[in-house]
């Protein structure tokens, strides 16, 4: 009897992640019908009690420091970077709080998906293309 239901767990498991797109990872709103070339990234920031964030993006691993952009802003909640697909982009956002400087890293890589059921018409449409840079801690 735990025979059948290790099969069928392992049954449930390989359907559940075997299916190309569904209506959970599927951003309709954001489909084209032409496949891009370019993506927008964009960052989400914290902008509460700062002095102002500086935000670099990288090409690449941060060890490797190709810088693509850096700019200061201020009193923002998110950034956006035009960017080519699949490529590896780094991000930093240095917060200044109080004379402090706080860094936070995330990274992501912007790919492109093609899919023809999941939406009214085929479509194109980019994913991993968000990055949390907000602070989760200051001292």
């Amino acid at each position: 009897m735990t025979d059948i239901r290790k099969y069928t767990f392992l049954l449930v498991l390989v359907l559940l992640f075997s299916c190309e797109d569904s209506k959970n990872y599927t951003d309709c709103e954001s489909c084209v019908s032409e496949e891009p070339d370019m993506a927008i990234i964009t960052a989400e920031l914290d902008d509460s009690n700062v002095e102002g964030i500086y935000i670099k993006v990288f090409e690449g691993r941060i060890e490797d420091n190709i810088v693509y952009d850096s700019i200061r802003v201020y009193h923002s909640t998110k950034y956006e970077k035009r960017v080519s697909l699949n490529r590896l982009y780094t991000i930093t956002a240095t917060y200044f709080i109080n004379n402090k400087s706080y860094t936070v890293v995330s990274s992501t890589t912007p790919r492109v998906k093609y899919t023809e059921t999941m939406c009214e018409e085929p479509c194109y449409y980019v994913y991993d293309r968000l990055v949390d840079l907000t602070r989760k801690y200051v001292k």
